[in-house]
């Protein structure tokens, strides 16, 4: 199945990201400002659990799709695909954007509405199944080199299990991992420090282990 292949190798490591009272809203956290070195991260999407969008019932044009936003750029996914045996939809793509090691990227699947006309359904809006911001510097302590072969040397992390979140409350699980060619900055520029600040009272988006 499309999903097997995607989430072959990986093993999940089950990270939550919990909101604070200004991130209840449709997108619950604000991308911040990016101070220090740009560089390229690439967000693989592998998979997107939805209890509430069942695959069975839902018609073509309404798969979710996945957004990642950062600063005033925006990119999204296809479609994804439905795997009846894992009940999950898969997407096995990824989306590289420029990133600093004090931004926020807000993840985001959204489903098109659609408006049966009869004999055509029209796409209507979207809306906003669940949301996760994920602070970059959470992100750079998990990257660890490996040898490509023809690609060279990559920078990349394990599957990583984020809970979606709408209004406060847990509406599926997105697996995902990241990863990028050029080497992470080290702890302590940005990395180290950056992931302290995360679990202060302060932060926006406090990190939490989780059970899968």
């Amino acid at each position: 199945a499309a999903c097997e292949r995607a989430m072959l190798g990986l093993a999940s490591l089950s990270i939550g990201f919990i909101t604070k009272a200004q991130c209840a809203d449709l997108v619950p956290c604000k991308p911040a400002i990016a101070r220090g070195r740009a560089y390229k991260l690439s967000f693989c999407i592998h998979s997107v659990s939805l209890p509430g969008l069942d695959g069975k019932k839902l018609k073509a044009g309404q798969r979710p799709f996945v957004t990642v936003a950062t600063g005033e750029k925006v990119k999204q996914t296809e479609l994804a695909d439905w795997s009846q045996d894992d009940e999950r939809w898969c997407f096995g793509e990824a989306i590289t954007m420029e990133v600093a090691p004090h931004e926020d990227v807000l993840i985001s699947v959204v489903c098109n509405k659609e408006v049966n006309l009869g004999l055509a359904a029209l796409t209507h809006g979207t809306k906003c199944v669940g949301s996760i911001c994920i602070p970059i510097a959470s992100v750079l302590p998990m990257l660890h080199m490996q040898d490509r072969d023809i690609d060279g040397l990559v920078y990349t992390t394990e599957g990583i299990s984020f809970d979606v979140l709408k209004d406060g409350a847990k509406t599926g699980r997105a697996l995902m991992s990241f990863e990028t060619k050029q080497a992470p900055p080290p702890a302590g520029n940005g990395g180290g420090a950056g992931r302290r600040n995360l679990c202060s009272e302060e932060s926006w988006c406090n990190l939490s282990a989780r059970g899968p």
